[in-house]
């Protein structure tokens, strides 16, 4: 996987936002590739000021989205100024959806994760442009099935007791 675990920078500043237990396992945000790519096309638009606006969201969106996964549930922090945070239980989510457009598979090596959330109201998460999306994928499916085996053993203990 093209993951790289968290930093201890990242660590701290996730802590305050983390339960008792709790780990940090994956923080990213929109792919590199995309980010470059984007970056190097606008830049010379830039200089014009037609794309001064969209090369400013570019780099909005590189600061202001931060996807965390942790061993008990997925975060969503976007902002910079205001702060909106958004958890998804890894027991609660029900299946990952993973849409990738050609350029999006071929040339960033991104795509968008939609998950589905089990409840009362079955939310559906979207995260945006996200690198190595099938990755990401896989690596919440493994964490999720290793809740649910920690789970059924737990049921079993309890049983034979």
């Amino acid at each position: 996987m093209a993951f790289k675990p968290p930093t201890q920078r990242q660590k701290e500043k996730l802590s305050k936002l983390l339960a008792k237990g709790e780990k940090v396992i994956l923080v990213t945000s929109i792919g590199s590739r995309y980010f470059l790519i984007r970056l190097l096309f606008l830049l010379p638009f830039a200089f014009l000021f037609i794309g001064l606006p969209k090369l400013g969201q570019l780099l909005r969106m590189r600061q202001s989205y931060v996807y965390a996964l942790t061993n008990k549930r997925f975060l969503i922090i976007r902002g910079i100024f205001t702060r909106k945070i958004v958890t998804a239980p890894l027991e609660r989510i029900t299946h990952i959806t993973v849409e990738q457009s050609i350029a999006q598979r071929y040339l960033y090596n991104t795509g968008h994760l939609v998950i589905i959330t089990a409840g009362f109201d079955q939310r559906e998460i979207v995260i945006e442009h996200i690198g190595d999306p099938v990755a990401f994928k896989i690596l919440v499916e493994e964490l999720t099935s290793k809740l649910e085996d920690e789970d059924d053993q737990f049921s079993l203990r309890a049983l034979s007791a």
